[in-house]
């Protein structure tokens, strides 16, 4: 009954996570934290004081660095209330989906659920970008991207609130489609390559760069870890052709340009970007160990920005997670941060030479760390963690590959 109560619990954050905008979880997170909570008891007293284990020391290192800056922000408060929305939810979904989803079956009925919520939120993509309409933002929640995102040529926003999000949401969740692809039993070839279709197209029509780098980043290692170099050859001349065809179509075919993808409308190169690298340097600069403290980037803009001129309220961020962990953490943060995803992923990387024998779960395993790996990227161009949807997202993904190297 205990391990039921787990596993419900984590399908009930999928659903949470993939149907329930971003108003939405903000205003509802403490309830979503107190039944996480209930669940997490009911992990505690099935495990008997076995739960926790040496080999978690990268994640507790992680919340533990990431929390100091809290007592040495100038709004103590707010910085709290961002580490406690943070550390809360990657502590209890780790140890839930570590403990609930260790076995094929049982990650296999994840992956269905996540095969399942994708295609529906994509659906919903497809709809707003055919119709250009959207029930969610017109009739039932306000939406400040919504107007800008739905006129001309669409970049569908679904249930995700923004096209960035729904673009990490689907990067997230590719992988778990290509994993029921992989399965022998027909319905579940069926279901896997029409969630394939639909996340990559839907992906594309976000026309999100960071994304775009994600999915990139997502089948180069997913072919790298199967050890298909051919194909992977192959993949790059059809990527490098698309980026110079991209570059000589109009917005927003032309976000997949060389120039835009670079230089140009905050671009990887572009001034843009490097702005908030010489702030971050400043603020390193003055605080180079524990950081300005959570939110606080956005609160203390202006005492680093190297312009005169004024910036619009939206873009007073680093708008780069690694960024904003070293500007608001600092160097102890962020080596928190590093020695929490390397240590994972070399764990994870690890695992395929004791799994030689069990096809199906190195499968398994690939797809947990190649949706790592694509949000990885991905943070590289957006405020991934403070957003409610694509921050849990990735504490599940987290709590799967934990599943993989439990002993």
């Amino acid at each position: 009954m205990l391990k039921r109560i787990n596993i419900i619990a984590v399908i009930l954050l999928i659903i949470w996570i993939s149907f329930f905008p971003e108003p939405i979880q903000g205003k509802y997170h403490l309830a979503a934290k107190i039944i996480l909570g209930l669940a997490f008891l009911a992990l505690l007293i099935r495990k008997h004081g076995s739960l926790f284990k040496r080999r978690d020391f990268p994640l507790w290192v992680f919340l533990i660095a990431i929390g100091i800056n809290v007592f040495f922000a100038q709004k103590q408060d707010i910085a709290l209330r961002t580490y406690l929305d943070l550390a809360i939810p990657m502590f209890m979904v780790y140890y839930l989906v570590r403990e609930g989803f260790s076995r094929e079956t049982e990650f296999n009925l994840l992956a269905k659920t996540i095969c399942i919520c994708s295609i529906l939120v994509a659906l919903g993509g497809i709809f707003e970008a055919l119709f250009k309409f959207n029930p969610i933002y017109e009739y039932f929640l306000e939406n400040p991207f919504y107007r800008r995102y739905i006129t001309g040529f669409v970049r569908p926003m679904s249930t995700q609130f923004n096209p960035a999000v729904l673009g990490s949401y689907l990067l997230a969740s590719l992988p778990f489609n290509l994993l029921l692809f992989k399965r022998n039993k027909t319905s579940f070839k069926f279901l896997g390559a029409l969630g394939i279709v639909l996340n990559i197209v839907v992906i594309i029509l976000t026309f999100s760069r960071g994304v775009f780098l994600g999915l990139i980043a997502i089948v180069v290692f997913y072919l790298f870890a199967q050890r298909k170099f051919r194909l992977m050859f192959v993949f790059f001349i059809i990527l490098l052709t698309a980026i110079t065809i991209f570059s000589y179509l109009p917005y927003p075919f032309s976000r997949f340009g060389k120039s835009q993808m670079t230089r140009e409308n905050r671009g990887i190169l572009s001034d843009y970007r490097f702005s908030r690298c010489i702030m971050t340097q400043r603020i390193i600069k003055d605080h180079p160990f524990i950081g300005l403290g959570f939110q606080h980037f956005r609160i203390r803009f202006y005492e680093y920005w190297p312009r005169e001129s004024k910036e619009l309220y939206e873009f007073m961020i680093a708008d780069n997670m690694y960024l904003t962990i070293l500007a608001e953490t600092g160097t102890i943060g962020l080596l928190g941060f590093l020695i929490f995803i390397f240590s994972f992923f070399k764990r994870g990387w690890r695992q395929p030479k004791v799994l030689k024998n069990m096809p199906q779960r190195r499968l398994q395993l690939f797809a947990a760390l190649s949706g790592f790996t694509g949000l990885l990227v991905n943070m590289g161009a957006y405020e991934l963690f403070y957003w409610h949807n694509p921050y849990l997202y990735f504490c599940i993904i987290v709590g799967c590959i934990g599943s993989f190297v439990r002993k």
